[in-house]
């Protein structure tokens, strides 16, 4: 009877999966092939973009109500939201990018010859970079990253759900919205998986942590421009940036190990 019951838990599991992964990947390409039409109104063409950007966590949302209930779903939101807030977690969130990623740009001047100089944001950009606290990471973090759990080491997952989330900007990167050469893109994603789920792991299923951290990689990264584009061309500051959160990445995931190892010892 016990075997029966795990059985039928890890299909239901496959199935949200499975259900997940097809509305994540393709709600966006229905979202992109309407943005491709040059005669939408901007403000429908925001909109779109929004929910385009924001699959990841509909494609969850929509998930958890089809295979459990409204009840289910207000325990979800509490567990990624409310339970087990730490404050230290989410000042690291936030502060991490705010010092690695001037620091890139500083640290490439020499090769760029650009100026490590802010830059300002539009009334729009930013509200799409705010968009950032909510649109993925309760899909991805809150959601992919728990079902996959059981059936993945903890070294092995990040690596998977890096490489589904890198895979995933696959309508930005048709848009030609990615400006940064694409082998640099996914292992910054992967990097930055393995952080995530650091993070998410030591906030004890809470995604406000990585939802700023998103958030704020997403803003210092307009703010210092240190794509190639706005750096005549040179990768370097991208690629400093990248390095400098794998190693963090790696620091976190270590610490989170042995951690893990001490409580089972």
């Amino acid at each position: 009877m016990h075997v029966k019951s795990q059985n039928t838990n890890a299909k239901t599991d496959l199935q949200q999966i499975a259900v997940f992964l097809l509305l994540a990947f393709l709600l966006p390409l229905v979202c992109a092939l309407i943005l491709a039409n040059a005669s939408i109104p901007e403000a429908l063409s925001l909109i779109l973009f929004g929910l385009e950007a924001a699959t990841p966590s509909l494609a969850a949302i929509l998930v958890v109500l089809l295979f459990s209930s409204r009840s289910g779903l207000r325990s979800w939101f509490r567990k990624c939201y409310i339970d087990q807030i730490d404050v230290r977690l989410i000042l690291f969130g936030l502060l991490l990018p705010a010092v690695f990623i001037p620091v890139s740009k500083l640290l490439s001047w020499p090769t760029t010859g650009i100026a490590p100089v802010p830059g300002l944001i539009s009334p729009k950009k930013m509200l799409i970079v705010c968009w950032a606290l909510v649109a993925e990471e309760l899909g991805w973090r809150g959601f992919l990253q728990d079902r996959l759990q059981p059936y993945f080491s903890s070294r092995t997952l990040p690596l998977l759900l890096g490489l589904i989330w890198a895979a995933w900007h696959y309508h930005f990167y048709l848009a030609n919205e990615l400006p940064v050469p694409l082998f640099l893109f996914v292992f910054g994603c992967i990097a930055d998986s393995y952080l995530y789920y650091a993070c998410t792991k030591a906030a004890k299923g809470n995604i406000v942590p990585v939802s700023i951290l998103h958030f704020s990689e997403n803003l210092f990264l307009n703010i210092w421009l240190i794509n190639p584009q706005n750096n005549n061309g040179s990768i370097t500051p991208y690629l400093v940036y990248v390095a400098l959160f794998a190693l963090t990445a790696i620091l976190a995931f270590v610490a989170l190990e042995r951690k893990q190892a001490k409580l089972h010892s």
